[in-house]
């Protein structure tokens, strides 16, 4: 990847390196990635592997880690993903011995795929957060919490706002368009969840809080379940529901030019997580113009004002049929909605990430 010129530069950016692991396959990284290179920092893609690294890091590079627990869980292979445990450990030790700044991005506090329950993720974040020179987070809620579970100091925290998808992602279709093509009726209300379909996404709270409704809305639960007893479940809980005339579940990866189709035929996108600290459906929501039903939760509470979305108490089981109700009663502005969006910037980001960088870099005070 080359560098390329823009509005932000960072000091002496051409002797910046930043190496990142995550292939440029989802609109976070290739949107960020793209405004670093705006900055002036200088992107390489890198190898998990401690040859590759120590024939390959110098002193001064930038490690971005986003998702480290790739680089060592294997659920089905525990033998083999403790040794992976152990080296990550190594590797990254051997990175800050090298001279290299580390910087983790907390998209979440755990994996969700066996989150805080699973001790090999509990040990991967000890790694992390005791290595990393710098951890970045998406909003003061998430540094919050960061702080909180980790105990990672304030002067290691650096604020990497998620930006947003206006004009990222293919717009098109017209909202008539969309609903002819999933034949969905001119005048009907939709509530929408879409997108990786996980147990922590709590969609079959979703489909018990839309069944309590009681009225003439449509709920679409579309994205891809990687589990199939998930997906059992959800079904069955649809089946079951009261509603059940007025729910449809699609089980199918969305490309992202398919993406409008589902957003601008919708009303309403539902996100009625377990747990979370950023997400990026909320933000391509807004993208869409398009308010968001969402729990009080990690940078969601900075992200959603009454203009573009309802916040609702996750400690009650009947706050989200009533932050639905909330939703379908209110009159949002899509244009207002998509104004919000354009408030956070991948470029105030990628600027934030480069300065800060700069000044661990000569100050050195990133303790192990």
């Amino acid at each position: 990847m080359t560098s390329s010129s823009g509005n932000y530069r960072a000091e002496k950016p051409s002797k910046t390196r930043v190496l990142t692991f995550t292939a440029d396959q989802n609109g976070y990284t290739v949107c960020f990635h793209a405004a670093l290179q705006r900055a002036g920092l200088e992107l390489h893609r890198a190898r998990w592997s401690g040859r590759w690294l120590l024939s390959n890091v110098r002193r001064g590079d930038v490690i971005s880690l986003d998702w480290p627990s790739f680089h060592y869980y294997h659920p089905l292979a525990r033998p083999a993903m403790w040794l992976n445990v152990v080296r990550f450990f190594i590797i990254m030790l051997a990175l800050r011995l090298r001279g290299a700044t580390i910087v983790w991005t907390a998209h979440n506090l755990y994996p969700h795929d066996g989150g805080r329950a699973e001790p090999a993720h509990r040990v991967g974040r000890y790694i992390v957060t005791r290595l990393a020179s710098l951890v970045g987070v998406h909003g003061q809620s998430s540094a919050a919490e960061v702080q909180r579970e980790f105990g990672v100091s304030s002067s290691r925290l650096v604020l990497l706002e998620h930006g947003n998808w206006v004009g990222f992602y293919p717009n098109t279709v017209t909202r008539e368009a969309a609903r002819a093509t999933l034949n969905i009726a001119p005048g009907a209300f939709v509530f929408l969840f879409v997108g990786m379909c996980e147990p922590y996404k709590n969609l079959e709270h979703l489909i018990h809080s839309h069944a309590d409704l009681q009225d003439d809305s449509l709920l679409w639960i579309v994205g891809h379940f990687r589990s199939a007893a998930y997906y059992e479940q959800v079904t069955q809980a649809a089946a079951l529901s009261a509603l059940a005339q007025q729910c449809t579940i699609r089980n199918e990866f969305v490309p992202s030019e398919n993406l409008q189709l589902y957003l601008n035929a919708c009303d309403v996108v539902v996100l009625p997580y377990r747990e979370v600290l950023t997400s990026g459906a909320a933000m391509l929501a807004l993208s869409f113009g398009r308010p968001v039903v969402a729990p009080r939760m990690g940078t969601l509470e900075e992200l959603l004002t009454d203009e573009c979305g309802v916040l609702y108490d996750p400690r009650s089981d009947a706050a989200l049929a009533d932050a639905m109700r909330t939703a379908r009663m209110r009159r949002f502005s899509a244009q207002a909605i998509v104004t919000r969006a354009q408030q956070f910037s991948w470029d105030r980001s990628a600027q934030a990430f480069a300065s800060r960088v700069l000044q661990s870099r000569r100050s050195r005070v990133t303790p192990l």
